[in-house]
């Protein structure tokens, strides 16, 4: 089996807003997507499709097949207002969340000669929305940056096995990074708000459990949990795991990802105990 992704881009406005609903209630779950009488997004919109190569042609699909249906599914939606412009939101509010299952529903089809995998919808650079065809299960991703500063030591090892171990990080006076982290929450869309997880919460829980606890800290010396651990990013991950998971358990939803990038090079991925 193998995967192919095609991506198209498209701008549309959108208001995420239900009417019967008071402001404040709306501004909760939708945030500031519920002001006004709409806004707009550069939507990115990756399609991975899947099948065995075609020995024929070496292929698992014709490219061009592929990019012919994804313009005549998504690329239509390019200049719009998706609230008022098109059938499948006259009545269901036009997450993005919602809008990745039409485009699902849509493209399917369509896609004869190989299987729809997943559609990633890129709102803007800090939320993204995946679908990978597992029932009603949708993946919600929110991105923050923040800055800290730490210094690689373990208390189990002498200082010269330290400095061995973890070079220039193993520097006394340590450094800093700009880290950007990115947080997944999985779970099925609410049929009321057509989202996975208020944005209002999601980024409530985020400011109290990462910035307000992180950002411009020294890790080791301001961040109890580092009183005892060496603060690599691969325990970073998981101390950040271990306090989103208990904020955001909310059956069905549930955190599924932690993805925390320190440099351009190194990024860490936590799913807790599971396999992704």
């Amino acid at each position: 089996m193998l995967y192919l992704t095609r991506k198209i881009e498209f701008a549309a406005a959108h208001v995420c807003r239900r009417p019967e609903w008071p402001d404040e209630q709306n501004r909760r779950v939708y945030g500031a997507c519920a002001i006004g009488s709409g806004h707009g997004h550069d939507y990115v919109c990756d399609v991975t499709v899947k099948g065995p190569i075609d020995p024929r042609t070496g292929m698992v699909v014709n490219l061009v097949e592929v990019n012919r249906t994804m313009k005549a599914v998504v690329g239509v939606l390019n200049a719009t207002h998706l609230n008022d412009d098109h059938p499948a939101f006259q009545e269901r509010v036009p997450t993005t969340e919602w809008l990745t299952l039409v485009l699902w529903d849509r493209l399917q089809p369509h896609l004869e000669r190989c299987l729809l995998h997943r559609i990633r919808l890129q709102e803007s650079r800090t939320r993204v929305v995946e679908y990978r065809g597992e029932g009603s299960m949708v993946y919600v991703t929110r991105r923050i940056e923040f800055n800290a500063a730490h210094r690689l030591h373990s208390a189990v090892l002498s200082d010269e096995e330290n400095a061995e171990v973890f070079g220039k990080c193993n520097s006394p006076n340590g450094h800093g990074h700009n880290y950007e982290l990115e947080v997944t929450v999985r779970g099925p869309v609410d049929e009321r708000t057509g989202t996975v997880i208020d944005l209002e919460h999601l980024d409530k829980v985020l400011e109290e459990e990462v910035m307000a606890r992180y950002d411009h800290k020294n890790l080791n010396v301001d961040v109890e949990e580092f009183r005892t651990l060496n603060p690599t990013s691969e325990m970073f991950a998981r101390v950040i795991w271990d306090r989103l998971a208990v904020r955001l358990a909310d059956p069905p939803r549930a955190l599924y990802r932690v993805r925390l990038v320190e440099t351009s090079k190194n990024a860490f991925e936590y799913y807790g105990e599971q396999e992704p």
